[in-house]
C-alpha cells in the first residue's frame, strides 16, 4: 500500500489517515500538537475518532486541520492508535473487516502492539512514505453463541475467555473439529491468538509465538487436574465449547470486552475471515520486541 514511497501522497486518497486514542494519557498531551502539525505540513488530511477528538479539546490541545468522525471514513489509508495495546484493540475494532494499515504510537506501559513513541511519529511517518516498513498480517478469533449481545463485536486479536463467576469453579467442556477433547475445570480456559500470547495467556503459563503465525492456544486458567497444560493447534480448527458451574453463571471476554452469560448452551471459536494489519519498522523482529518489552536482553 506505500511501497510506491513519496508519490504516493499525491493521488488524493492515500494521505488520508484517521486517528484513535486513548482519553487517559494526561502525560503525553503536551506532545500531541507537535504530531499534529507535522501530519498537517506532511500534506495528510486528518481525521480524529469524536471522542478523542472531544477529549483533546477540552484539554486545550491544538488539533490543527483536522475532522472530527465517529465513523471511520471509506477514503482512509491508515490508521494511527495512540495509546496503549488496549488503545490499540479498540482501534482495531473501529476499522473492523476493512484490514487498514495500524500505526502503533505508545503512550502507555509494554505497548507489545505499537511500533513507536510519540517522540518517533516523524520518523516512522517518513519511513511508511517510503514503503520502508513492514505490514504484518495477525489473525483474529471469533466466537457465536446464545445469549451474546447484539452490540457485541465478537472478534478478538488477543484472546477469547472463560471465566468462573464467583467462588465456584467453571467446567469447560471443549470439542475440537468434532472430537471431544477435554473438560476443563478451573479459574477458566484461554483460547488465544499468536498475538495474544503476549497477554493473558502468558500469565497463565501459555507459551510464547511468533504473531505472524496461523495457529491458537488452548490455555487453561489454574486447571484442578495439573495435566492439562496449554495445548497448540492449528488455526482452521473449529473448536464448541460448553460452560458448566454450580453458580449458573459465567464471564466472557473477547478482548478488552467482558458480558456475564448463564452458564449453559455452546459456543463455536473459529478463524476470523478478515485480519489486522500491523505497521512494523523494517528491521524489527519478534527477536528484538522479546529483548526489549520482556528485557532479555538483561
Amino acid at each position: 500500500m506505500f511501497r510506491q514511497g513519496l508519490k504516493i501522497m499525491d493521488e488524493g486518497i492515500a494521505n488520508r489517515i484517521a486517528i484513535y486514542g486513548s482519553r487517559s494519557q494526561s502525560e503525553s498531551l503536551p506532545d500531541l500538537p507537535a504530531v499534529f502539525s507535522f501530519l498537517n505540513k506532511t500534506g495528510f488530511r486528518i481525521y480524529i475518532q469524536s471522542r478523542f477528538a472531544e477529549y483533546l479539546e477540552s484539554n486545550g490541545v491544538d488539533m490543527g486541520v483536522s475532522v472530527p468522525v465517529e465513523k471511520l471514513p471509506p477514503s482512509v489509508s491508515l490508521v494511527m492508535s495512540i495509546g496503549g495495546d488496549g488503545t490499540f484493540l479498540r482501534a482495531a475494532r473501529w476499522i473492523g473487516d476493512r484490514e487498514i494499515p495500524i500505526l502503533g504510537v505508545n503512550t502507555g506501559h509494554l505497548g507489545f502492539l505499537s511500533c513507536c513513541r510519540l517522540s518517533g511519529v516523524e520518523e516512522m511517518i517518513g519511513e511508511v512514505c517510503k514503503g520502508n516498513i513492514t505490514v504484518e498480517k495477525r489473525m483474529l478469533l471469533k466466537v457465536e453463541g446464545e445469549g451474546l449481545p447484539e452490540d457485541m463485536w465478537p472478534y478478538a486479536l488477543n484472546e477469547i475467555t472463560f471465566l468462573r463467576d464467583g467462588s465456584s469453579m467453571i467446567s469447560v467442556r471443549t470439542d475440537i473439529n468434532g472430537s471431544f477433547l477435554a473438560d476443563y475445570k478451573g479459574d477458566g480456559l484461554i483460547i488465544s491468538t499468536p498475538t495474544g500470547s503476549t497477554a493473558y495467556s502468558l500469565s497463565a503459563g501459555g507459551p510464547l509465538m511468533e504473531p505472524t503465525i496461523d495457529c491458537v492456544c488452548i490455555c487453561p486458567v489454574a486447571p484442578h487436574r495439573l495435566t492439562l497444560r496449554p495445548l497448540v493447534v492449528g488455526s482452521d480448527a473449529l473448536l464448541v465449547l460448553r460452560p458448566e458451574s454450580r453458580s449458573g453463571k459465567f464471564i466472557l471476554s473477547v478482548d478488552d470486552r467482558s458480558v456475564g452469560l448463564p452458564a449453559s448452551g455452546e459456543f463455536r471459536i473459529c478463524k476470523s475471515p478478515f485480519s489486522v494489519l500491523l505497521i512494523r519498522k523494517k528491521n524489527e523482529g519478534f527477536a528484538s520486541i522479546l529483548r526489549e518489552k520482556l528485557l532479555w536482553s538483561r
